[in-house]
Parts: C-alpha cells; sequence; structure tokens
C-alpha cells in the first residue's frame, strides 16, 4: 500500500494539472496566453537542463527532486496539452489532443513511475572492506557499490543493497547519474561531507586523497576514484581489488562529469 499510494497521487496529479491548465485556459484571452507562455519557458528549461545535468544539479541540489527527476516533463506536458486543447475551434480536435495527451501520458508517466510499485531490494548486504573496495554482487549494481565505496573513505559505512534504495537502483536497468547522486546526498546527509555534481577536470580527480563517483561512458559503468597525484587508485566494483591508473589512462575514459565528495 505504501508502494501505491505515491504511484497514484503523482500520476493524479499529471491528470490535475491537465484538467486546471485547461480552465485556465477556457478563462480567456489573457489567462490561457499567460499560462501558455508559463509552461512553455519551463518546458524549454527543462529540456535544456536535461542536457546539461550538472546546471539541473547546481539548481536543485535536492533529494527530492531526484526522486521525480524523470517525471518532471511528463508533469509539463500535461500542462501543454491542457492549455493548447481549449484553444483549438473544432471540438474533435480538442478531443483528439486530449487523447493524444492520455496516450503520452500513460507511456511517459504511468508507465515511467512504474518502478516506485515495482522495486525490489537489490544487491547484498555487504559493505567496503577495510581497504574502502566493494565488488558488485549484481551486473547493474556498480553505481550503488562504487557510491558505498566513496562513502567508505569519509569514514561511514553503507551497504551496497542500502545504498542501492538511496539511489533508486532497478533491477535489470541499473542506475541513473542523478539517481547516484540522490545516493550520495542521502547517505552523507548528517555528516561533516557532501557530494557535488560538477565539470571536473582529470588533474582535480588526480589531486591527493580526491574521492570522486565518475563513469565510463563507452561501458556505462560507475567506479570510484581517489587521487594520488600523478593518477588515481581505481575502485572498479566489477574487479575484486583496487587498482592503479595513470592520469593518461583516466583522461582517454573518463567522461567530463563527476560527482565529487568534499568538506561541507
Amino acid at each position: 500500500m505504501t508502494a501505491w499510494l505515491p504511484y497514484a497521487l503523482l500520476n493524479a496529479a499529471g491528470v490535475v494539472i491537465f484538467m486546471v491548465a485547461w480552465l485556465l485556459a477556457s478563462l480567456g484571452t489573457r489567462w490561457h496566453l499567460a499560462a501558455a507562455g508559463l509552461v512553455l519557458g519551463l518546458i524549454i528549461l527543462k529540456s535544456i537542463l536535461t542536457w546539461m545535468p550538472v546546471w539541473e544539479a547546481t539548481l536543485f541540489p535536492f533529494s527530492g527532486y531526484i526522486y521525480l527527476q524523470s517525471f518532471w516533463m511528463p508533469l509539463l506536458m500535461m500542462a501543454f496539452f491542457g492549455v493548447a486543447a481549449p484553444q483549438l475551434a473544432v471540438q474533435w480536435n480538442r478531443v483528439a489532443v486530449a487523447c493524444i495527451a492520455g496516450v503520452f501520458y500513460v507511456y511517459l508517466g504511468m508507465m515511467g513511475t512504474w518502478w516506485m510499485v515495482n522495486r525490489v531490494a537489490v544487491g547484498e548486504d555487504t559493505v567496503p572492506n577495510e581497504l574502502h573496495h566493494l565488488a558488485q554482487s549484481t551486473p547493474y549494481t556498480c553505481a550503488p557499490c562504487a557510491a558505498a565505496i566513496a562513502v567508505s573513505y569519509t569514514g561511514l559505512s553503507i551497504s551496497e543493497r542500502q545504498m542501492a534504495d538511496h539511489c533508486l537502483t532497478v533491477a535489470e536497468q541499473g542506475t541513473t547519474r542523478f539517481n547516484t547522486y540522490r545516493g550520495l546526498i542521502i547517505a552523507l546527509e548528517n555528516s561533516p561531507w557532501q557530494a557535488r555534481m560538477a565539470h571536473a577536470s582529470v588533474d582535480e580527480l588526480c589531486q591527493p586523497g580526491q574521492v570522486t563517483v565518475i563513469d565510463f561512458p563507452d561501458i556505462r559503468h560507475a567506479i570510484t576514484t581517489v587521487g594520488v597525484g600523478d593518477g588515481v587508485t581505481l575502485h572498479d566494483p566489477l574487479h575484486p581489488k583496487s587498482l592503479p591508473l595513470s592520469k593518461e589512462d583516466l583522461t582517454e575514459r573518463y567522461g567530463g562529469v563527476a560527482i565529487i565528495l568534499e568538506k561541507r
């Protein structure tokens, strides 16, 4: 029941937004023009932020926002269709637009948030060892393991399974970059440390003691690095222990976006 309630409330919100937008657009030219301008501006902003994750993380560094990070666009879409439909002169056109909105919402909204009610515990209840390393127990828990490894360097201990829950990891699908960021925010919430998503250079990653969670885009794989000056110590959850990685090799594999752990 607890899983179904947020799913039902969230998806009901999209329907309510559609109805409110339709009502506002039906009140007169001034209202529908103002509503259309507002919704269009929000859609453009969200579209830009989708391609600039560091900007989005900087503007909205909140675990609650990230929980719905992929759902904001369907909500804005429903507002847009709600504003646009009443402005059509022909009735069947209005009905057609409403039906199209419903189809898109079922696919992007209701099916897109199905993970809320279809989640199972993933990963083992295992924490990083005394050398801060943790090997992933499934093919899709590299990000939770990388995050747990990073957190262990702050003196905290969290298991692969706990971090997978914080990171909203979905079985057979894995973890998005934003949800990895969310997991680190939650894990470090009551500590002197914080996570920050940034465009970090290789030189920054190699600074002695710098702990960072990054990904290797070519293989869609999350890892943790710890700077040692002329390179990094690489904690790859696919390997049983950490390995040295030169600055040159890191440059070739690094995607450019990092989640940096730093003191508050």
